[in-house]
């Protein structure tokens, strides 16, 4: 499970009585200079999973971790006064440290200390960044109709977007602001691999990876460092309309229609279900809690087009 994780470390980091090359003086000193500086790993010491955890405050354990929203589903209600979106359609909700940031429909936080967001959809293909505190477009950048019409995007960093849409193609653009000014938007690299439209977009920074979805019936992983392809997620029976991936394992989940899919980041299918449970069941967005890793109760949240 270790190598399949890619788990593991340099094989001189382990405890291994009778090495034979360690007698190699150039070798034993290799071996001396990883030890002094990372320390030993030691031998395995469970060749199972390890068993949760069990104890409570009376025999010393630890305190009982709170209870996840999912799991008390009736004792959710809505807030107060809702916080209205005079523009348009929800596009992006983002819970930082301080403050929850809504932007509607084709618009993406780009760097939250800039404040600013880049946004398209336009008649003329084009895009934009501006701030979305005051609402002003400070820039207009009009390369971006040379790859037709775009239909998604994501902004893994400040400096870094993606988008693709009618042409197939997954665009990764690099892009540098200084205050109020668009200094460039250069593409990096167009990857090449369906043969329709891509619908959506997922991109972790943390696992290097881009995943694109498309009216193809496939996904396709990329590597985010090299932009290469990395392989391809097949057999889903209808176009991709959602995407997520799972920042704490780097799993995959994808939608298509009523039909939720999870994969590895190595693109091996774990499972698939259909979520019907409505008049309209077509998966429209798909979410990971990601409460703690080694949390067994953690879940997928799916949205609905009949609004379940």
């Amino acid at each position: 499970a270790a190598v399949e994780s890619v788990n593991t470390y340099h094989p001189y980091f382990y405890a291994q009585s009778g090495r034979k090359d360690a007698q190699d003086p150039i070798i034993k000193s290799t071996i001396l200079g990883y030890v002094s500086n990372f320390g030993q790993v030691p031998k395995q010491i469970f060749t199972k999973p390890h068993p949760p955890r069990s104890g409570s405050k009376k025999d010393g354990g630890s305190p009982q971790q709170p209870t996840p929203f999912f799991l008390k589903l009736d004792k959710m209600r809505t807030t107060a006064q809702p916080f209205r979106l005079t523009r348009g359609p929800v596009g992006q909700i983002l819970c930082l440290e301080k403050e929850v940031v809504v932007l509607e429909r084709n618009r993406l936080l780009l760097s939250h200390q800039l404040g600013c967001y880049f946004s398209w959809g336009f008649p003329d293909n084009s895009c934009a960044l501006g701030h979305y505190a005051t609402e002003k477009t400070f820039a207009v950048f009009e390369s971006l109709c040379d790859w037709g019409e775009t239909l998604c995007a994501s902004c893994p960093t400040a400096t870094t977007i993606v988008t693709a849409g009618t042409s197939g193609v997954v665009c990764v653009w690099d892009v540098s602001i200084n205050k109020d000014k668009l200094n460039h938007m250069k593409l990096r690299q167009p990857l090449y691999g369906h043969t329709d439209s891509v619908t959506c977009l997922a991109v972790s920074e943390v696992h290097s990876l881009i995943v694109s979805g498309s009216h193809d019936l496939t996904c396709i992983l990329w590597d985010m460092e090299e932009l290469s392809y990395v392989t391809q997620l097949a057999g889903h029976t209808s176009s991709i309309s959602a995407l997520a991936i799972n920042e704490l394992t780097g799993e995959i989940a994808s939608c298509a229609g009523p039909v939720l899919y999870l994969w590895t980041m190595k693109g091996q299918l774990l499972t698939c279900l259909d979520t019907s449970c409505g008049p309209l069941p077509d998966i429209l967005c798909v979410s990971f809690t990601q409460w703690h890793e080694w949390d067994a109760r953690n879940v997928i949240v799916t949205g609905c087009a009949d609004g379940i």
